[in-house]
């Protein structure tokens, strides 16, 4: 992007899958937000020299290396979304994003309500984690 936005900021640009380009949200359908967050990594390398112990999550029984992510487009309607798949519910209080094309993921999350077992009405795609056209 050449002016990067601000927390705030609607998307000025098309974002599109980072491996296949297939559209995720049209221009204007998205708020940037600061919401630092665990996020699965894409793609782990078995051979990781760096320093990720602080950073994992235990997912429904099992230890995943993520990454810290603070920005995130928020979107509040899962309808707004052009192509986006859900993953299974996990540990009870998410739900990841991914690609509905190549199912590469998670490109994001939404949250459950604790309570009610729904989805909360926040979807928040990590910025760097998609592109734009």
């Amino acid at each position: 992007m050449d002016n990067l936005p601000s927390i705030g900021d609607r998307n000025t640009q098309t974002i599109v899958c980072s491996f296949c380009d297939d559209i995720i949200l049209r221009p204007q359908t998205a708020i940037l937000t600061n919401k630092p967050t665990l996020l699965p990594q894409m793609n782990v390398e078995k051979n990781s020299s760096t320093d990720t112990e602080t950073n994992r999550l235990s997912i429904n029984g099992s230890d995943h290396v993520c990454d810290s992510i603070e920005t995130f487009w928020l979107v509040s309607d899962m309808f707004t979304f052009e192509n986006v798949g859900f993953s299974n519910t996990v540990n009870n209080q998410t739900k990841y994003l991914v690609c509905a094309n190549c199912e590469r993921g998670p490109i994001g999350f939404s949250p459950i309500n604790p309570l009610t077992r729904q989805l909360e009405k926040e979807f928040y795609v990590a910025s760097d984690r998609i592109k734009y056209k």
